[in-house]
Parts: structure tokens; sequence; C-alpha cells
């Protein structure tokens, strides 16, 4: 998983019952770094994350991609034809459609985390445990000793999740920028923006909007780029571009 992606193996993972509790835990200072989703090859962007993201004052201090194989996970004895109900995330869901459209009679439930999926279907009682299947990685069989039923079920091999540490302390090696703007409603204002980017040579690796929450119509743009050298002038040039700007993160990226 993710997390021991990014940390050592002595890590303690928390599970959460949703993004919001991630970023809460860290505001708070119950977690020191919290690990979320943010996009994926299949999905696309993991928006609840990027609002979360502008709402809060944390920083975006690394980041790492992991090759997803999503399985389908039970109790032990549960068979193929005893299922009734799915439990996944809505990204496995979404990642996984085509093998889903093969049993249209299954209910789909969602869960609050990939993991967590597996561990609601551990702890359930009586017979009902034994009609639930989960969609979620080895490594989540794995940890809840559980089995798996089949594995590869996403809809393309080639699927991968980019996630990101969130921390209340800015990272200190960096050649990334992650950051949030809202621009000017009038014509050719994003262009100006662009031409900044031009400007510094920076290799702009994502753009994309969410809407401005209070402003019908008029969105907030998530930029991200990797710079060889210090930008503190872009990223002054930009702002004053601005009518709204968030520096979220300034961190070390190897993707």
């Amino acid at each position: 998983m993710a997390v021991f992606d990014l940390f050592d193996k002595t890590a303690v993972a928390e599970p959460s019952q949703s993004f919001q509790d991630v970023f809460e835990k860290v505001k708070s200072g119950k977690c020191e770094y919290g690990v979320v989703p943010v996009e994926n090859t299949l999905g696309g962007i993991v928006y609840q994350v990027w609002d979360l993201l502008n709402e809060y004052k944390l920083y975006i201090t690394a980041e790492t991609k992991i090759k997803i194989e999503h399985c389908l996970i039970v109790n032990p004895s549960t068979k193929l034809i005893d299922i009734k109900k799915i439990y996944a995330h809505y990204q496995p869901i979404l990642q996984c459609e085509n093998f889903l459209r093969k049993h249209k009679n299954w209910i789909i439930e969602n869960a609050y985390d990939t993991a967590g999926s597996v561990k609601i279907i551990k702890e359930m009682k009586g017979s009902e445990k034994f009609e639930a299947a989960a969609i979620a990685s080895v490594r989540a069989a794995e940890i809840y000793k559980m089995q798996i039923l089949k594995k590869g079920i996403q809809d393309f091999k080639e699927n991968y999740t980019r996630f990101i540490v969130i921390s209340r302390k800015p990272a200190e090696a960096l050649n990334k920028f992650t950051c949030m703007l809202a621009i000017k409603h009038k014509p050719g204002s994003l262009l100006e923006i662009l031409k900044v980017v031009e400007k510094y040579k920076i290799n702009l690796t994502s753009i994309h909007s969410r809407p401005n929450k209070g402003k019908p119509f008029q969105y907030n743009f998530f930029l991200e780029g990797i710079f060889l050298k210090p930008i503190d002038k872009f990223l002054s040039e930009i702002k004053k571009l601005s009518e709204t700007f968030k520096l979220l993160g300034l961190y070390s990226s190897n993707l």
C-alpha cells in the first residue's frame, strides 16, 4: 500500500473513514502525516482531495505512484456463486466496471477506503459474511488474512494511482510545485498564466479545474510542475495575475 511505499515498514498506518478525516487528523496533530490519492490513470482526479487541499492549511511534502492490481477478496470458503454484495471504494468501482458488468445481480456498496472494504467484510457476522466480497489489493488481503478469488479484475492492466503526503510543515528537498489559483473572469486570463510558465521554463505536468464554491460557473485552477531553478519569481508573477493564490506545496518528486 502507498503508506509503506512512502515510509519504512515501521510506519503505523491509521485507517480513516473519509479523506476529510485524514486532513483533520493531520491538522489536529493526531497524525504527523497523511497519505491520500489525488489521481488515477483510469478514474481521473480524486476531486474531493483537491477540494480539501484548497480548504485546509496543510502542505504536500512528497508523492509516489503505485501500480494498482484490483482483486476480488472474500472470507475463506466463500465461492463466486455465493456472492450477493460487493464493498469497494468508488475509485476501484470505476476501474473495474467491465468485470462488475458481468455480474449485474451483485449489489454494490461504497466503502470509505480500499483496504477498509476488506475490513468491513471480515468483521461481518453470520451467513452474510459468506455472501460479501471486497475489491482491494493483494496486500489488503494479506493484512486481513482473507482469500483472493480473482486477481487483476481492473479494466486495464496499466493502472496507476498517484498518492501525496500531507503535513503541517513544508518539505525541505524540492523540485516540484503544486498551487491553486483563481483568475480574473475575462478572455486571456489563463493564457497570461501560461505565458509566465513558458517564460520560466517550467515543465507543467498537470492543470485542471474545480468549481469555485460561492461563485457559480467560475473555477479554481490547480497547477503542478517540475522546476530546475528557484521559482520565487515565477510564483510571485502568477500570484500577481491571480485573484486568489495558494501554494499547496514545494516538494521532491521522482515520478
